[in-house]
């Protein structure tokens, strides 16, 4: 008797390297990303208003996305836009960084403005009457106050470049210079110019009208004395383009003993002038504010509201909605349908595994259809289709990354994390069960497992979870990354979906404790 022919792979039909292409290219948010397909969030709506706003989420979870879709949105509404991406200026000592970022935000603001309201063609006069202007000594007629503003911004930002670029171990030297004939109605009074450390001021480049003083300090001083002329200006733009958004992306790549600073000054920077900062970071990578006298930095809840995009698999059925829905759209390019490609079982790991995290989601998805195409087609049911055993294996790749995000985003406490990832992993292992409990008035242990969770090695699941027979102490169910299951081939026989029934979720053997910690590393 023959053998029953196999099904027809469908991971190996000619559309599938089309859909891979456009899965890698997904992976990454760039300024020039198709606007078509985008797919917003579940509570990133807010974030268009204008208020100033903290992104918050793990790597990958669209934060970077969000901003690059409302920096098109400003520029189809002809609004002005900077965008800072924190990440260039992380090796930069403070205040350096500062001064990139304030350069970055002028000089985002003056190309806006000028592509608003361009320099009007003026028509070179003939050779008699420049003639005529020369002998008569007529002035050159006046610019428009659109104009002005302009010059105004290009004057700012060219200073900024003379800072940016000045020495930090050295005191720099600037001028006051008083314009008392100046007529503008936003730049009269005191201007402040940076001029190289050491060089002289031309005393007769300048009218008799004119009070020059020269100054010497730090670019952090340079900074504060020129704060009230930048706001006066940056309100000016913000009257001729309708305001606009600041985007500071990856705001935790920079030291966080520098983060209030750089935020409370671009906050007293932009405050009530037309201009809205919208803040991309990982919650527990970052620091906001520093109290003090004078407090620094910007406080959420109060100077912004929060974006969260860290819920993660608390809302599973949402968040599975959104992720699918993403990849619906990019395999819809290459005439892929996920229903048929992928198993139902497969598409719900497939969210099990990403955490809910976008990015980990659509670079498992790829994954996942190359470990399919490198088994092939087998005498197991569904094979033919990516299965949850494609989904394991592609997970386990993710593992070395995932530490080696956790040792630069937590480089005093990597030892540690990983010590404490290594001992859930025995822990379920020995429960064969994918989530477990943490007491939620054990703090200290609440707080690392929070710090996980941001660095994608547990997932929150549920809340307040109480316990039979203890009380009314408060549980949070976790759930223990798939990757890390994967990589310690823990997943056979691994139940991952049991939270789904409270009875299952509350029993006592699920509990992790401080305790279950000294057992685990003396059996180990």
């Amino acid at each position: 008797m023959a053998d029953k022919e196999l099904p027809a792979a469908l991971f190996g039909d000619e559309k599938i390297p089309s859909f891979l292409r456009h899965l890698q290219e997904a992976t990454r948010a760039t300024p020039d990303a198709s606007a078509s397909r985008y797919i917003p969030p579940s509570g990133g709506e807010i974030a268009d208003s204008n208020y100033h706003h903290f992104v918050f989420g793990q790597r990958g979870s669209g934060k970077s996305s969000l901003l690059r879709h409302l920096e098109a949105q400003m520029q189809d509404e002809g609004r002005a836009s900077a965008w800072l991406d924190q990440e260039v200026f992380s090796n930069l000592n403070y205040p350096d960084v500062l001064v990139s970022a304030v350069h970055g935000l002028m000089a985002g603001v003056l190309a806006a403005t000028r592509t608003a309201h361009p320099a009007p063609k003026v028509a070179t006069p003939p050779w008699w009457q420049r003639c005529i202007n020369v002998i008569v000594r007529n002035p050159p007629p006046p610019i428009s106050h659109e104009q002005a503003v302009i010059s105004a911004l290009s004057g700012i930002v060219d200073q900024l470049t003379r800072l940016k670029f000045a020495p930090l171990d050295r005191k720099i030297e600037w001028t006051i210079v008083e314009e008392a004939n100046d007529t503008s109605s936003f730049s009269a009074g005191a201007k402040l110019e940076v001029v190289t450390a050491g060089a002289q001021v031309e005393s007769g480049s300048r009218s008799s009208a004119t009070r020059t003083e020269v100054v010497e300090g730090s670019k952090e001083q340079y900074l504060e004395r020129a704060l009230t002329n930048f706001r006066e200006v940056l309100g000016q733009a913000a009257s001729l383009v309708s305001g606009g958004f600041i985007f500071v992306d990856d705001l935790y790549q920079l030291r966080r003993s520098d983060q209030p600073l750089v935020l409370g000054y671009l906050h007293r920077l932009v405050k009530d002038t037309g201009f809205w900062l919208k803040i991309g970071s990982i919650r527990y990578s970052t620091v906001p504010f520093r109290p003090g006298d004078p407090p620094r930095g910007m406080q959420p809840g109060h100077d912004a509201h929060e974006v969260p995009l860290d819920r993660g698999l608390r809302y599973f059925t949402s968040t599975q909605t959104f992720l699918e829905s993403i990849l619906t759209g990019i395999a819809s390019t290459s005439g892929v349908s996920i229903q048929a490609l992928f198993t139902e079982d497969s598409r719900k790991r497939l969210v099990l595994a990403a955490g809910g995290v976008a990015r980990d989601y659509l670079r498992l998805a790829s994954g996942a259809v190359a470990e399919a195409r490198n088994r092939g087609v087998t005498t197991k049911p569904g094979s033919h289709r990516v299965i949850v055993e494609d989904v394991n294996k592609a997970a386990g790749g993710l593992s070395p990354t995932k530490f080696t995000d956790l040792r630069e985003d937590e480089p005093d406490e990597a030892a540690e994390l990983e010590r404490l990832v290594r001992q859930l992993t025995e822990f379920c292992r020995t429960t064969k069960a994918a989530y477990f409990l943490v007491a939620a008035d054990d703090t200290a242990l609440s707080t690392q497992v929070n710090k996980l969770q941001h660095l994608r090695f547990a997932h929150l699941l549920a809340e307040s979870e109480t316990i039979p027979n203890r009380g009314s102490q408060r549980f949070n169910v976790w759930l223990l990354d798939v990757a890390e299951l994967s990589a310690q081939r823990a997943t056979q026989g691994m139940d991952f979906l049991g939270w789904e029934s409270r009875e299952k979720r509350r029993n006592r053997k699920l509990i992790f404790s401080p305790t279950d910690r000294t057992e685990q590393v003396e059996q180990i």
